[in-house]
């Protein structure tokens, strides 16, 4: 689906919607929880004059219509994994937030040889086994329950002031709250709950010893006086074990920035990507 540099076309699958821009190598950009794909707007606008950008939006986020059922995740990678066969993209470099650095991870991970390079922004491969170093993988039901109930039980305005509570604490660009806020509160809740367990139930940290293409981890660090041994050389331990049976990875650590990375330090995080995929495989 090569479209001329400049204009953009839609492609819409059941588990996603994706947005098409520019031409050349294939990016795939998959953005964190909740989110639309427009959170990729600042990269999208830098890579898509040499690169063809597929910015997917994930069903049930941000106003795309939900899948009927979960498990949510292994149909968002399933899924994925067949729109680069079925559009026959080659030598795909994919880039993922949150969320979508976890589904990065996981695509990574396959037999297959559809990537040439992977960028994961801000995302574990356990990421509740930081929050708790005894918590064990599987889904927790009763988890995505609670936070199903704890969604319904809000109104629109208060799901909508909700996000923007958590919106305050992941950016710190005050600019863009509205709009992370907006998407949280036209995402299905039954989405979120349960993709949200689903990531956090899945320790796919042994998994990741399979990935042979490169992968860069861009992590998140903002400084706060509150916790002091909370400083940059911690976040990068934490990473460094999270992804230590990843043998083709590299990790950096952001200047000051929240879990928007591409929001609060969007200068580093292109000059970044620039300088990982501009180095040779050999």
């Amino acid at each position: 689906m090569l479209t001329p540099s400049g204009f953009a076309t839609t492609f819409s699958e059941k588990a996603f919607r994706v947005k098409i821009m520019g031409k050349g190598q294939p990016m795939l950009f998959i953005p964190g929880a909740t989110c639309s794909g427009e959170e990729w707007d600042s990269a999208v606008a830098h890579y898509s004059k040499k690169y063809q950008c597929h910015v997917f939006t994930l069903a049930g986020y941000a106003g795309v219509e939900p899948l009927n059922q979960p498990p949510y995740l292994p149909v968002f990678a399933s899924a994925i994994s067949n729109y680069i066969s079925d559009q026959k993209l080659k030598n795909v470099i994919l880039v993922g937030h949150s969320i979508g650095g976890y589904l990065s991870l996981k695509l990574a991970s396959l037999p297959k040889d559809i990537l040439e390079k992977v960028i994961v922004v801000d995302a574990m491969p356990f990421y509740a086994g930081v929050l708790n170093p005894a918590a064990k993988s599987g889904f927790n039901e009763e988890l995505a329950k609670n936070m199903l109930l704890s969604y319904n039980n809000m109104n629109n305005v208060q799901l909508k002031n909700f996000q923007f509570g958590i919106a305050k604490t992941m950016c710190a660009d005050s600019a863009k709250w509205d709009s992370i806020a907006t998407w949280g509160a036209r995402s299905d809740r039954k989405t979120m709950a349960y993709t949200m367990a689903e990531m956090m139930g899945d320790d796919i940290r042994q998994e990741i010893a399979a990935i042979k293409v490169p992968v860069l981890v861009l992590a998140a660090f903002q400084s706060m006086a509150q916790y002091p041994g909370f400083t940059r050389e911690y976040v990068k331990t934490i990473f460094t074990q999270q992804y230590s049976q990843c043998k083709t990875c590299e990790i950096s650590v952001s200047p000051s920035a929240k879990h928007f990375i591409n929001y609060d330090a969007p200068e580093w995080l292109l000059s970044e990507i620039d300088t990982f995929i501009g180095k040779s495989q050999h």
